[in-house]
C-alpha cells in the first residue's frame, strides 16, 4: 500500500470511529471570544460571517458524502469548549482545528462531531473557529498569517485559563483536519513568528 492510501483508510476509520463512537449531549458548546478588543491584522470586512451548507459529493470524490454545516467569513475568532461529564473528566483537552482550505470550517463534521467523541473519552474538545477566508494578500508558500495568529492564540488562552476549564496545562494537544491539520502543524513548528 502506498502511503496516500495508508492516510486515506486512516482517516476513513477515525471518522467511522467518531460516527460510531460520538456520545450524544448537547450539541452547543460554550464560546470564548479569542481576542480582548481589536483582532490583530482584520483591517477589512468579508461581510457577515454566515454559516453554509457543504455541497453533496459521491463517492469518487470523497468518504464522507452528506452535506454538513461549515462556517465561512469568520473574522472574529473563538473556542468553543465542550466538557465531557464530571464524572469521566481525565484532565486532557484537544484543541480541534476544522479544515476547509482556509476558505471555510468544516464545522459539524471536523468540530461538533470530534468534539463529542473526545467527550466520550472523557477529554475536552475546545474547537477553534479561526480566520477564513484566506486574505488576497497573504503569501501562497506560507501558513495564513491570521489563522496562525488564532491558533497560537488559542494555546496561550487554553493554557492560562487551564484550571478555569478543568485542564491539566501539561495535558493540552492539537488536532486538524486538512487545512485545520497543516494549521496545527505550523502552530507547532511556527512558534516564532
Amino acid at each position: 500500500m502506498n502511503g496516500k492510501m495508508v492516510f486515506s483508510m486512516g482517516v476513513l476509520l477515525f471518522l467511522t470511529s467518531l460516527a460510531s463512537n460520538a456520545a450524544a449531549g448537547d450539541a452547543t458548546g460554550r464560546v470564548v471570544e479569542l481576542w480582548p478588543g481589536q483582532v490583530p491584522d482584520e483591517v477589512r470586512s468579508m461581510g457577515a460571517e454566515k454559516v453554509v451548507m457543504s455541497p453533496v459529493l459521491d463517492r469518487k470524490q470523497v468518504d464522507v458524502t452528506e452535506s454538513t454545516r461549515m462556517a465561512t467569513n469568520v473574522s472574529q475568532p473563538t473556542l468553543t469548549i465542550y466538557p465531557p461529564q464530571q464524572d469521566t473528566r481525565t484532565g486532557t483537552a484537544i484543541l480541534i482545528c476544522p479544515g476547509g482550505g482556509y476558505w471555510n470550517l468544516y464545522w459539524q463534521l471536523e468540530g461538533e462531531e470530534v468534539a463529542r467523541w473526545l467527550n466520550s473519552l472523557g477529554v475536552t474538545g475546545i474547537i477553534l473557529k479561526y480566520r477564513v477566508p484566506r486574505q488576497p494578500e497573504e503569501p501562497k508558500a506560507e501558513p495564513a498569517r491570521r489563522p496562525l495568529q488564532d491558533a497560537q492564540r488559542a494555546v496561550s488562552l487554553v493554557r492560562s485559563r487551564s484550571q478555569e476549564w478543568g485542564i491539566d496545562p501539561q495535558r493540552i494537544g492539537m488536532v486538524g483536519f486538512s487545512a485545520g491539520g497543516h494549521l496545527a502543524l505550523a502552530t507547532a513548528t511556527r512558534y516564532s513568528c
